[in-house]
């Protein structure tokens, strides 16, 4: 076999299996194209599934594993709600802690489970639970579908940050959050 024949096989065969294991970059992105986000809770228990809560949160990007976008998330409306996130492809996967009544940290518990669901990836449905740590088997009180809308970049852009600024916000001195939301703006 001469050079060229060699130095031709190797190259085609260079390229196909960088081909085969090269990454695409990612998309949809929760964080390219504005990182928050308003979730509302509509109550799946009830027959109207009445609408309980409207709530921010701002993902910052923490890297890739395998096929996956991971995440960190800090609520910007209710004071110390955070946790991780994973995103393949268009699912999304959520949970974290919150602190509940008379500030006991990291007492509720948040599991969510949505989807992008528009071509211009600013929509999103899905699930919502929480529940409160319990001796047994947890204390759940909400069973919830979930709208997610994006709404533009949050005011920090750094997770730290954004923990430690949330982590205490006004609230009405029975223990809810008293920041208001009004067209995705406070």
């Amino acid at each position: 076999m001469n050079k060229a024949t060699l130095f031709t096989l190797t190259w085609v065969y260079v390229c196909t299996a960088t081909a085969v294991y090269a990454m695409p970059p990612h998309y949809p992105d929760l964080s390219k194209g504005g990182n928050r986000w308003l979730v509302t809770f509509y109550n799946d228990t009830s027959p109207t599934h009445d609408q309980w809560a409207t709530q921010g949160i701002c993902f910052y990007p923490t890297g890739d594993v395998g096929t996956h976008q991971q995440y960190v998330w800090v609520s910007d409306t209710y004071p110390d709600w955070n946790g991780r996130a994973t995103q393949e492809g268009d699912q999304i996967f959520m949970h974290g802690d919150f602190r509940w009544y008379n500030n006991i940290p990291y007492a509720g518990h948040d599991a969510l489970q949505w989807q992008i669901v528009t071509g211009k990836r600013t929509i999103g449905s899905g699930h919502w639970q929480e529940w409160l740590t319990d001796e047994k088997f947890g204390r759940t009180f909400g069973w919830g579908n979930a709208l997610w809308r994006r709404v533009g970049q949050c005011e920090i852009d750094n997770a730290e940050e954004a923990l430690e600024k949330y982590r205490e916000l006004p609230n009405d001195h029975k223990g809810s959050p008293s920041r208001k939301l009004t067209d995705g703006v406070f």
